[in-house]
């Protein structure tokens, strides 16, 4: 799951050409979707913009500052130690990190976030060594719109692997492959044992971060899934259980849930469980949490 993207700049976020006054550099050219990539994509995907660059421009930084880039290291004459000290702010590996860069200073990163599981990026004018190791190598040249390409990519990627996990999580838990709280692949799961209520009792909620896997595992219990529309919230986001509470809205679907359901409830998805089928009974339910 990429969580950072780090960009160089000369050959990547622009063109590559430096023009030169007397004083300084004059101007750097920026491309427009590559910004519209960064400030409007990359906040959905959850993913956060990194510039490392060995030069040093004002331009640059107003440039940054124009998209709400915070995570500016100019100057940067080793960009593998920046970056080392950048995941330890977040506290985040390798793997969790794409690079996007187009020539021989990019290469160390790369080398390193490659052999993670990280994702590669190039413009496709990037040096041929860059281009050979590239996971994805953009139809696009540097300053006309390859890192907004990248960013399309990015997404599916997230995607997919956020599928991938979710058939991971399920093919475990069928397998009983579960233990101290937490799936293989570190994801944390709980056992949740509770006496089902009437529908009008029972709370209808969303989640922004993650995904639900539920397992019954005793008991029966009915399960709705609800239409986005006509909901009204119910109450303030609670970032801490990642929940958002809402009441009204129009059931899209409506399912029996006995033991060995499963049933998959995706970020943004309105849900309310819990319901009792006729009459209140015990239940006994794994749910899942993975992360998007």
């Amino acid at each position: 799951m990429i969580k950072l993207l780090v960009m160089d700049v000369d050959g990547t976020l622009t063109d590559g050409k430096i023009y030169m006054g007397q004083e300084a550099e004059l101007t750097k050219a920026f491309d427009v979707k590559d910004g519209a990539g960064i400030v409007l994509l990359l906040p959905k995907l959850g993913i956060i913009p990194v510039v490392i660059t060995a030069r040093e421009s004002k331009i640059l930084e107003n440039r940054c500052r124009e998209l709400n880039i915070t995570e500016l290291y100019q100057n940067s004459k080793d960009k593998l130690s920046t970056l080392s000290e950048i995941l330890k702010k977040y506290d985040v590996d390798l793997s969790s990190v794409a690079y996007a860069g187009d020539d021989l200073p990019d290469i160390p990163c790369m080398e390193e976030i490659r052999k993670a599981g990280g994702a590669i990026l190039a413009p496709a004018d990037a040096i041929p060594e860059i281009r050979s190791m590239a996971e994805y190598v953009s139809a696009f040249k540097a300053g006309e719109g390859a890192i907004r390409d990248c960013i399309n990519y990015l997404a599916q990627r997230n995607k997919d692997d956020v599928e991938e996990r979710v058939r991971r999580a399920i093919d475990w838990i069928l397998a009983g492959e579960y233990s101290d709280g937490v799936l293989p692949d570190g994801s944390p799961y709980t056992i949740q044992e509770y006496t089902t209520k009437p529908e009008e009792e029972c709370v209808l909620e969303s989640h922004r971060r993650h995904i639900d896997v539920q397992y019954m595992i005793e008991g029966h219990e009915e399960f709705r899934i609800y239409t986005t529309n006509c909901l009204t919230s119910a109450g303030t986001y609670n970032e801490e259980k990642d929940a958002e509470f809402w009441k009204g809205g129009v059931v899209a679907s409506h399912s029996l849930l006995i033991p060995g359901s499963l049933i998959v409830v995706y970020n943004g998805q309105p849900h309310k469980g819990a319901i009792m089928n006729n009459k209140a009974e015990k239940v006994k339910k794994l749910v899942c949490k993975i992360e998007t």
